[in-house]
């Protein structure tokens, strides 16, 4: 979904919020989310990603795991968190991420590393939610020799309700060493189907469309980059 909309996600509510924001877990639905995804029509660099949450009377738990091979290196991630509302209104969570870096090519060393992530999510009013993220803060240390660190990244991001069946997404993303990012998206809902499209200012057009039937849901996308080319999206949800 996020990346139909442009990358806009930090106020999206699914599973996917403990990647995108987890704060938002407070407010997602029980739901198990399978997602796949290929940048630039290149196998090498393809990602498939596991993630679920669950609610609780005290707290929502999410737990997520992906595998991402980059050429001859393979990086996978585990995840764990817990969000809670702290009123009617706001929420907060917190994830803790396992990183496993793997390669045969003696060029890579095989390394872990563990982050965190933090969000919080608003509900100003019916129409309008704000949300804001913080992963890896501390950029914690990936290679001692040479000194590598895990980039560290902010999302400060809203959702405005047009119409009833027509909302906005955006979201400011600053990576650390880059410059800030903008992205914004649309999704128009009409019966069981979803629409939605948006931009990057990093040159990204995207378009996708979902489906929602009973406890199922799908959802494809593309983006297209006008210099590396397309990038497929496959999801794959159950609400339970």
């Amino acid at each position: 979904m996020a990346l139909s909309l442009g990358g806009a996600s930090t106020t999206y509510l699914n599973a996917l919020s403990i990647e995108n924001n987890v704060g938002a877990l407070a407010y997602s639905k029980n739901e198990m989310s399978l997602n796949g995804s290929n940048s630039f029509g290149l196998t090498e660099y393809s990602r498939v990603m596991l993630a679920g949450n669950i609610k609780t009377k005290y707290a929502s738990i999410g737990f997520a795991y992906q595998v991402n091979p980059v050429a001859s290196l393979t990086v996978q991630k585990a995840q764990f968190a817990i969000a809670k509302q702290l009123g009617e209104k706001l929420s907060a969570g917190v994830a803790l991420n396992y990183h496993q870096f793997s390669s045969t090519d003696a060029y890579y060393k095989s390394s872990n590393s563990i982050t965190f992530n933090a969000g919080l999510y608003y509900r100003v009013n019916d129409k309008l939610n704000t949300g804001f993220s913080v992963f890896n803060p501390n950029q914690s240390k990936l290679t001692n020799n040479p000194a590598e660190n895990l980039n560290s990244s902010l999302r400060l991001g809203l959702d405005y309700a047009l119409v009833d069946n027509i909302k906005l997404y955006c979201d400011a993303i600053q990576n650390s060493g880059q410059k800030l990012d903008l992205n914004a998206g649309l999704e128009l809902k009409k019966d069981d189907y979803k629409i939605r499209g948006g931009f990057g200012l990093n040159h990204l057009l995207a378009l996708g469309f979902g489906w929602d039937k009973n406890k199922f849901g799908i959802d494809v996308a593309a983006a297209y980059h006008n210099q590396l080319g397309f990038s497929p999206s496959l999801n794959i949800r159950y609400a339970f």
